[in-house]
């Protein structure tokens, strides 16, 4: 019996060791929705949703890029920021015209910013378009 209880704690140490942390990551790997989104500040997670606007300020420092998901500005549930001025060779595209009513998938750092949920972008890669 002894024998018995000791080959379970191994099996039980095994599985902390190796499985769970796999269990972990893959739960991160799984999307919500932006309305969800400001649940995860301060995570990094998959997040989908509309595109209903976006806004290119091409003068502004950086030349910020906000992509408005769920509703328009000012009551988005989500925005995501590109600073186009830094990244726009990551972008084969113009991200505030091809986006604009897209249903996509973003992957990121979920932040807030005066009280809103942002997700910054930094290439096209974090973006996956949804049909």
């Amino acid at each position: 019996m002894k024998k018995f209880i000791n080959i379970l704690k191994f099996q039980t140490f095994v599985y902390f060791l190796l499985l769970y942390p796999l269990y972990l990551h893959s739960q991160s790997e799984q999307p919500i929705q932006v309305k969800e989104a400001f649940k995860y500040v301060g995570e990094t997670k998959i997040v989908c949703g509309r595109i209903v606007s976006t806004k290119y300020l091409k003068r502004a420092s950086g030349g910020p890029i906000f992509l408005n998901f769920g509703r328009d500005y000012p009551n988005q549930q989500m925005t995501g920021l590109i600073w186009f001025g830094r990244f726009s060779e990551y972008f084969s595209y113009k991200p505030e015209k091809f986006l604009k009513r897209k249903n996509v998938c973003v992957k990121g750092y979920i932040s807030e910013h005066e009280g809103k949920t942002q997700m910054e972008i930094r290439t096209e890669k974090q973006i996956k378009i949804r049909e």
